[in-house]
């Protein structure tokens, strides 16, 4: 509906461009946050784009109609002008154009650079003029700066300046102020003809805004946690990036110290109120105040505050706790501690260093508040001692939070003692207390774990099994993978066809067994999804051996026995298609003429010959292609060299085996199939002009 309106609108701006614009402006005040790019504001730049306007209206009339939108709506006027000298080049679009009416005819094309210039003038004074200047409006300015003229620059210094004097509004100044800093004092993309004015005047303004709050005056050091380097830093030679941060962290301890003397908590609440690095700021204030009373004053003023500002003030006391000693960390906390009730003092606690240190300080507290602790706490990742990794995973898994502590450990496998990290691993794939979108599983890390585990002492290969099925998805495109699985049900036939039993239902009116059984609907679903996932991974061909090569007859008796359960539990058909498509995933030779598949896999299809076997057989090939990608010209060729090497294969098995033979020639026929379609699409798209 929004994209039909829209087009209308942009098929009616080719000749009613004032009675459209009003529209468009009316509908640009509601601001649409999605990832559509049809928007009424976007319309609107298309149409009034100074080098590709989508409208036929003469230069005269746009910018009539520029200076009536300035009027009528200058916010959105003022996004529409700003647009027409932006810093960085623009893209354009083609808007919506009459399919039946002339009104378009000649126009929505480039324009010549003296109309394009003219439109562009307009807009600058129009900017210029602007009646009600703020923070914003100069800082759009000011990032525009380099696109205009000198004259125009001194302009725009000028209305800063007189700005400066008669704003109150210390906030809105420093704001301007450190766009100032940023655009002006720490890009080297300026103009070189330019550079050196708009530096120097840059650097009065930056002074002459200078707040007299310290929390507003300082609030830039803690914005980000990494601060640009300045102009005057990088056009240093020996600019050193290390001095660069010292300089930044002895600037934020000189800051936190003056706010602290001159507006105490209060300047911090300032400071966290408008940063985005609130551990920063608590660092920076631990790093300046020496005092124990200070301190713990401090922490018991960070305690009592409530609110929307609570989650900051943890950060904050998170990256002062950090900044002071563990000496004398432990004595404050404990000065802290006395006497608060119970939330403020696992709170406290919580903010603490998550490390032994902690811990033992805890220990002097009854249970119910150590368990407070460990189901609250957010685990940091660190690199910890093995007695601090037993005691994280005793503690979480007794909270269950099993991925809170797999993410707090995750770093330190080879130094988990085993029966815990079996038991970890274990309680990740079945405990389900967490909210969900809480410390996702890493699958990444997961693989390194189970590396780490597999053949250890007192881990046993079904062990290595189930903990592979448990995680079957993560693991799908992961280092480690599933070899355990793989070679369990490389051996147990019976494990092949209840992984079938789990994904498809008999073809007859039988019973499966009881322990096949699962009456929970979610459940079930959730073990066919697996058993989906476990089919799709499989690589390893019943019967290889420890050299890699495939015995036949072996993979002849595993098959045989996968075909007497699978008609037992009327699954014959599926079975045979689910065998056919594990044998194509066998290794093509990567040179040479030694025929595909190998002897042994060609045996055993032999044997049986069945037609779901071939028909899965394809069904894999053409599913283990995976992804490709072809040029707009290409056509078929892929599908023809496929088809050419498919075809090679067949005759080399012709003789030998025939049934195998017949697969791979229906396998090239298919390809020959493909390749033509595509060359069918080439041709096409050549005669659409495409």
């Amino acid at each position: 509906t929004r994209t039909g309106l829209l087009w209308a609108l942009e098929c009616l701006a080719w000749k009613h461009l004032g009675r459209v614009t009003t529209i468009l402006a009316q509908l640009s005040q509601t601001v649409i946050n999605d990832n559509w790019a049809n928007k009424p504001i976007s319309s609107l730049h298309a149409t009034y784009r100074s080098w590709l306007p989508q409208t036929a209206a003469s230069l005269e009339e746009r910018m009539k109609a520029l200076e009536m939108l300035m009027k009528r709506f200058p916010d959105i006027g003022w996004q529409i002008c700003i647009d027409q000298f932006k810093a960085v080049s623009g893209v354009g679009h083609y808007s919506y154009r009459p399919r039946w009416r002339s009104d378009a005819s000649g126009a929505g094309r480039s324009v010549t650079q003296k109309e394009r210039y003219e439109f562009t003038r307009k807009a600058i004074d129009l900017t210029l003029a602007w009646p009600g200047h703020n923070e914003k409006t100069f800082s759009d300015l000011v990032e525009r700066l380099p696109m205009i003229s000198e004259e125009d620059q001194t302009v725009v210094w000028d209305l800063i300046d007189a700005w400066a004097d008669s704003e109150a509004d210390e906030k809105a100044k420093a704001g301007l102020r450190e766009r100032i800093r940023a655009l002006m004092l720490t890009r080297r993309n300026l103009p070189r003809e330019l550079e050196d004015a708009i530096k120097d005047r840059a650097r009065v303004m930056y002074e002459k805004l200078q707040p007299h709050d310290p929390a507003v005056r300082h609030a830039w050091l803690f914005a980000q946690h990494w601060i640009r380097h300045s102009i005057d830093e990088i056009e240093d030679k020996n600019f050193d990036y290390s001095k660069h941060e010292e300089r930044i962290s002895k600037l934020r301890v000189e800051a936190m110290k003056e706010i602290w003397v001159e507006r105490g908590f209060e300047g911090v609440a300032e400071i966290l109120s408008r940063s985005n690095e609130p551990g920063t700021v608590g660092y920076a204030l631990g790093m300046s105040m020496t005092d124990e009373n200070l301190r713990a004053d401090f922490l018991r003023q960070c305690l009592s505050s409530t609110g929307d500002i609570e989650r900051k003030v943890d950060g904050c006391m998170q990256g002062f706790l950090m900044a002071v000693g563990d000496e004398e960390r432990g004595a404050v906390l404990l000065a802290v501690a006395e006497g608060a009730d119970t939330d403020r003092l696992v709170r406290l606690f919580r903010c603490a260093p998550f490390k032994q240190d902690t811990w033992r300080l805890l220990d002097q507290y009854d249970k119910k508040i150590q368990d407070r602790y460990w189901q609250e706490v957010v685990p940091q990742w660190n690199r910890y001692s093995e007695a601090e990794l037993i005691e994280i995973i005793d503690r979480l898994l007794e909270a269950r939070r099993p991925r809170a502590a797999f993410h707090a450990v995750r770093l330190g496998w080879p130094q988990v003692e085993t029966s815990r990290l079996k038991r970890l691993l274990l309680a990740v794939a079945t405990v389900d207390a967490e909210p969900a979108d809480w410390y996702r599983l890493d699958a990444y890390r997961l693989s390194e774990a189970l590396d780490s585990l597999n053949g250890r002492t007192g881990v046993s290969s079904d062990e290595m099994a189930q903990l592979e099925f448990s995680f079957i998805t993560a693991l799908e495109h992961n280092k480690h993978g599933i070899p355990n699985l793989e070679r369990q049900i490389a051996e147990s036939p019976a494990l092949f066809v209840q992984v079938l039993a789990l994904m498809f239902k008999r073809n007859d009116d039988g019973q499966d067994p009881p322990e096949w059984r699962i009456e929970n609907p979610e459940r079930r679903l959730e073990l066919a999804s697996a058993a989906y996932h476990l089919l799709r991974q499989i690589g390893r061909i019943p019967g290889t051996g420890p050299d890699g090569k495939v015995n036949a007859e072996a993979l002849l008796d595993w098959m045989t026995e996968v075909r007497r359960l699978c008609a037992e539990h009327g699954r014959i058909e599926v079975g045979d298609e689910q065998i056919g498509e594990l044998l194509s995933k066998d290794e093509p030779p990567a040179e040479g003429n030694d025929g595909w598949p190998c002897l042994p896999v060609c045996e055993a299809m032999e044997r049986i010959a069945s037609q779901q076997i071939g028909r899965g057989f394809e069904i894999g090939v053409f599913n283990g292609r995976g992804v490709h990608w072809r040029g707009m010209d290409d056509g078929g060729t892929q599908e023809r060299d496929l088809a050419t090497n498919y075809r090679g294969w067949a005759k080399l098995r012709a003789f030998d085996y025939p049934y195998v033979s017949s697969v791979l020639e229906s396998i090239a026929a298919s390809y020959d199939r493909d390749a033509k379609r595509e060359d069918a699409e080439v041709k096409i798209r050549k005669r659409l002009g495409h």
